[in-house]
């Protein structure tokens, strides 16, 4: 058989008008007989441009005979024929079907029809099983579907064919060839549709050389793919008519977009394709980022090329018209619900999180038990995260206006990266010297004021709470501590003491623990009428001071968020931090600044939040947030005030500043720096708040709007004039909220106060989402 000579673009167009050969039962019964000397019943099995026949043979086994497109390239051939014989060598359990021979020994026969053309013959085994074509599939059954194609493209990776190069209208790269017809696709709507996804396909076209490439079978769609229901096994891959060399991901699109599961959404079915795959071959990220395009493209190649058919071969494109009757709509579903929604789907299924919320909730509950606590009402299942953004496993984004904790955002890719390059070097104990743990003092402590310049690394802002409060005992001998009422500090037994913040499972306060009146203008006892509130709230220092020497305890300590988050983000009046401090450091004591909330820029005023009130702290703690979610904590303090405490105690935590650790630290601190994140904190903040104050002139239970940078509290109310403060309406917007995709948290000691608290990339676009939902959730 000739080599065709012909442009390979246009080989690639004139191939989809070929039809198959066109012999009769009789025949076929002749040549199984006489080329393979097998005796059957033939049948006339679809083929887009071979001939196939189901030779049923008394007593079995079955054979398949191909009879090929006289037009077929004959290396084309030998491509399929070699890569089959490649497969049952690499990997004999995989259901593809073997060659069997000729009669006088060879794989392929040459037969002569009246017409004169000659016709390439073969025969195949005939795989049991029953076409998944036309029947959803389970979830069970598209993971195995994934996780065959995977098997398949594992045993096809050292294989080789120069045919393998060819171009074919199925390939997406041909997309450009085939955009120019999509004119005779009829439905007018239908067209815009496929034109668009066509065109994004064309534009990340440069992406696809970065991808991983190897012959792949390229057509594992339900017409080609047999199963038996009962095993719930693939019995047979069939077809390797479509067999080119290109991008991995080709492969796996394929069922991705073609096969549809029992009761899910197109997103739903490729996903679960997708996780049996990736539990065979992983993904690397730049393929998963393509997926959704190539998804498309194939279902938009289908539409075109049936468009191309109708007017140039009307026989074969009436052969696709039950495949674009279902590709139309899933192709317009799949662009309707957009990559983000895709994506993130995607990456949770190749992940292997796939379980259902619902299953995963009873799961947890068994094993952690019911008491421990899940926000909203409809539980958040994050798979993933990006910058201000979270996602579920269906796709669902989520826009994430609660957690502080990821500072630079999810999944910041420097923070990422320098965990990867050092935990992939050395994460020791903090015995040995490591470089990245001293530069991160060395930068750290240049942001505090002058004297503050000594580091005690933990591994959270417990035990740095915790660490910050021995420190105060060992130093001043005293044992008192003084705190706001509703404080929350750390888990630690003896942080536990002095964060009194679990409503009605609270317990009394110990002896050596008194608490302040919270100083609160909006609804305490001294409002924001008083001439001199900062002075009257003050004075119960004084008070606290007291009832402790009562009490038999000096005070070694007043711990601070200066935020004042758990007391509903107060707006404290100016100057009484400062009387305060001075009140308890005349008394014997040290004040802490508990920074794990307020630091890093978050208020926008100043990088800590005890600088915008006046005072200079002798120790200040900090957790988490400072290495964008990476368990780390961190005490700083004077030098004085360490020297007499290592000279009292042999304090050491064994991972405190771990190489890891520190590095993940170093670069959120970087970020912070670097992308000017404290200014931006500052002018989303106050476009935030004010647009949220004007939200109030529509929904009267907004009752006072409070904060400052990115921590801001809306005071709900059910009456504005005698400030009553209403928790079951926070609780029905914040539940509201999270329908509407934004997450915002709840605070206060009534519960009442929507927490608005993103991560620092939280930039005046996302403040306008907030806002838009905030507005309908409070209408609802």
């Amino acid at each position: 058989m000739a080599k065709d000579e012909r442009d390979p673009a246009e080989l690639a167009l004139t191939a989809l008008a070929g039809r198959p050969p066109r012999f009769t039962d009789e025949q076929a019964a002749r040549l199984a007989r006489d080329i393979f000397g097998i005796e059957g019943n033939p049948r006339l099995l679809y083929g887009e441009r071979d001939q196939n026949f189901h030779i049923a043979v008394p007593g079995g086994p079955d054979i398949l005979l191909k009879i090929v497109d006289p037009r077929e390239n004959a290396d084309v051939i030998d491509l399929q024929i070699s890569a089959l014989r490649h497969v049952t060598r690499t990997d004999p359990s995989l259901p593809v079907p073997r060659l069997i021979a000729a009669r006088d020994g060879k794989d392929v026969a040459q037969v002569e029809a009246p017409d004169g053309a000659r016709y390439a013959v073969y025969a195949l085994s005939f795989l049991p099983g029953e076409m998944l074509e036309g029947m959803p599939a389970s979830p069970e059954l598209l993971q195995e579907i994934g996780r065959t194609v995977a098997r398949l493209g594992l045993a096809l990776r050292g294989y080789f064919h120069a045919a393998a190069g060819r171009r074919i209208a199925w390939d997406p790269r041909q997309a450009a060839l085939l955009r120019p017809h999509t004119g005779l696709i009829a439905d007018r709507e239908m067209r815009g549709i496929v034109n668009k996804a066509l065109d994004r396909f064309i534009e990340i076209g440069p992406r696809l050389a970065g991808l991983r490439h190897q012959v792949i079978h390229h057509d594992c769609h339900p017409g080609n793919l047999l199963v038996d229901h009962a095993s719930g096994k693939i019995t047979g891959l069939l077809d390797f008519g479509d067999i080119i060399h290109g991008p991995l991901a080709f492969d796996l699109a394929v069922p991705m977009a073609e096969t549809q599961g029992a009761g899910l959404s197109p997103i739903g079915s490729a996903a679960a394709v997708l996780a049996g795959y990736a539990g065979i071959t992983p993904l690397e990220e730049a393929e998963l980022g393509i997926l959704y395009d190539v998804i498309l493209a194939r279902h938009a190649l289908t539409l075109a090329i049936h468009g191309w058919r109708g007017k140039h071969d009307p026989e074969a494109a009436a052969k696709l018209d039950t495949y674009c009757a279902l590709n139309g709509p899933i192709l317009a579903e799949m662009m309707r619900l957009g990559p983000d929604k895709a994506l993130a789907a995607f990456q949770a299924a190749s992940l292997g999180d796939t379980a259902a919320t619902e299953t995963l909730v009873a799961r947890r509950r068994k094993v952690m038990g019911r008491n421990l606590e899940l926000s909203y009402v409809k539980p958040v299942h994050a798979v993933k995260g990006r910058g201000v953004f979270l996602w579920e496993p269906d796709g669902t984004r989520l826009l994430d206006v609660y957690n502080n904790v990821p500072s630079v955002g999810h999944a910041n890719p420097e923070v990422a990266d320098a965990i990867a390059r050092q935990a992939s070097r050395i994460c020791s104990n903090t015995r040995y010297l490591h470089e990245t743990v001293v530069a991160y003092a060395e930068r750290i402590t240049r942001t505090m004021p002058d004297g503050l310049d000594k580091c005690l690394f933990v591994n959270s802002g417990s035990e740095a709470n915790d660490a910050a409060w021995r420190i105060a005992k060992a130093v001043t001998g005293n044992t008192g501590a003084i705190i706001i009422a509703n404080a929350y500090h750390g888990i630690s037994d003896a942080i536990a003491a002095l964060s009194p913040y679990s409503g009605p499972l609270a317990i009394p306060s110990p002896p050596h623990v008194e608490t302040l009146e919270p100083p609160d203008i909006y609804r305490g006892r001294f409002r924001e009428d008083h001439p001199d509130a900062a002075r009257a709230y003050a004075e119960d220092a004084d008070r606290a001071i007291a009832a402790l020497a009562e009490r038999g305890h000096r005070p070694a300590a007043l711990m601070i968020d200066s935020a004042y988050t758990a007391h509903g983000i107060l707006d404290v009046p100016e100057g009484w931090l400062a009387m305060v401090a001075q009140k308890i450091r005349a008394s014997g004591g040290l004040v802490i600044a508990d920074e794990v909330q307020p630091g890093f820029g978050r208020l926008g005023e100043a990088f800590w939040g005890f600088a915008g009130q006046g005072i200079v702290p002798d120790i200040v703690t900090m957790g988490k947030p400072m290495a964008n979610g990476h368990p780390v904590g961190l005490a700083v303090t004077r030098e004085d005030i360490l020297a007499d405490f290592t000279g009292r105690v042999d304090f050491f935590s064994t991972f405190g500043g771990n190489p890891v650790s520190a590095a993940a630290a170093l670069a959120t601190l970087t970020v912070i720096e670097r992308d000017r994140l404290q200014d931006k904190a500052r002018a989303t903040g106050d476009f935030l708040r004010a647009g949220i104050k004007a939200l109030g002139q529509r929904h009267q239970m907004i009752g006072d709007v409070r904060g400052c940078g990115l921590m801001t509290g809306v005071d709900i109310v059910a009456d504005r004039a005698t400030r009553t403060p209403s928790p079951q309406e926070a609780r029905r917007i914040t539940n509201g909220l999270r329908e509407l995709g934004v997450l915002v948290g709840i605070d206060g000691p009534h519960g009442n106060v929507l927490k608005v608290r993103p991560p620092l990339p939280f930039a005046r676009e996302h403040a306008e989402i907030v806002l838009e939902a905030m507005d309908k959730a409070m209408t609802l």
